[in-house]
């Protein structure tokens, strides 16, 4: 992998797709552990799976399943990250999934909003082939470069001078109402992403990206790491459209894992809906 070629792609087209970036065999070996985790935690995570025993959008995995840390320490494309940041790239959460996300397209900053701002990536690694039948990522190249929404004027017509809450429909539904007008109205438009195990996709954080629907029984297993360096406070709906309300420190440790630093936290989310801690969690 050339590095400077991979940012330069990034930084062009909003997305690179860095190829092989992770061992075959290590993701192999991590799709074993989370097999045991799932084997040895049934009631943490029954009520996630779907009718195919697949799991959705657990929210830190990597706490209790500590393989998948390998998917940051030992994954060739997170130079790239370095490269973006020009410091050290650091784990702030992760999501992972058995099958596509199907989300539609979206940015992530409103969840996301760094102080500074634009700390931040989105790097999907694939633990399967993906392609059209299994919930490939989508994305809209460029749309990383459109012009700036104006923030503070949507505030204003959404929230008026009501409080602005950390997780707000209104303000999601409303902002990225706004970038899809913008990609439309550039002629913009969604593209699918194939990749085989191992690959690895990088976003800037103003993509428009989403996830294509699943259509066949095969599993999706991925692990999308959204990485700062460390220290960056990440705020979320109330930062951004408020951005004198972020913090100047984050308010979490972190723990090491090789050369790379992960911030600490105490619970695994499943799909937003439900919380464990981690210590309730039997290890793989």
């Amino acid at each position: 992998m050339d590095v400077q070629n991979a940012y330069s792609t990034l930084m062009e087209q909003g997305y690179v797709v860095v190829r092989g970036a992770v061992p075959s065999h290590l993701c192999d070996e991590v799709n074993r552990d989370v097999s045991r985790f799932k084997d040895r935690n049934p009631k943490a995570v029954q009520r996630n799976m779907d009718d195919h025993a697949r799991l959705y959008r657990v929210a830190n995995l990597h706490l209790a399943v500590d393989a998948l840390t390998r998917l940051l320490t030992d994954n060739r494309a997170i130079d790239v990250c370095d490269r973006f940041f020009g410091e050290p790239t650091a784990l702030y959460t992760s999501l992972y999934y058995e099958r596509g996300s199907e989300q539609d397209l979206h940015r992530d900053t409103p969840v996301f909003a760094t102080n500074p701002a634009e700390r931040y990536l989105g790097v999907w690694v694939a633990l399967d082939d993906v392609d059209d039948d299994n919930g490939p990522l989508q994305v809209v190249a460029g749309s990383h470069a459109l012009a700036p929404i104006d923030v503070a004027a949507m505030r204003r017509a959404v929230f008026g001078d009501g409080p602005i809450a950390a997780q707000s429909p209104e303000g999601w539904t409303a902002y990225q109402a706004a970038v899809r007008a913008q990609c439309d109205q550039a002629g913009l438009s969604a593209v699918a992403v194939h990749v085989a195990k191992g690959d690895v996709i990088i976003w800037h954080p103003q993509l428009f990206h989403g996830g294509a629907p699943h259509r066949s029984e095969r599993s999706r297993r991925s692990l999308v790491m959204h990485v700062t360096p460390k220290g960056t406070p990440v705020g979320h709906q109330d930062v951004f459209f408020e951005p004198s309300k972020a913090r100047t420190k984050a308010g979490w440790g972190y723990y090491r894992r090789g050369s790379r630093d992960i911030a600490r936290f105490r619970h695994v989310d499943f799909g937003h809906e439900y919380t464990v801690r981690t210590w309730w969690l039997r290890k793989p």
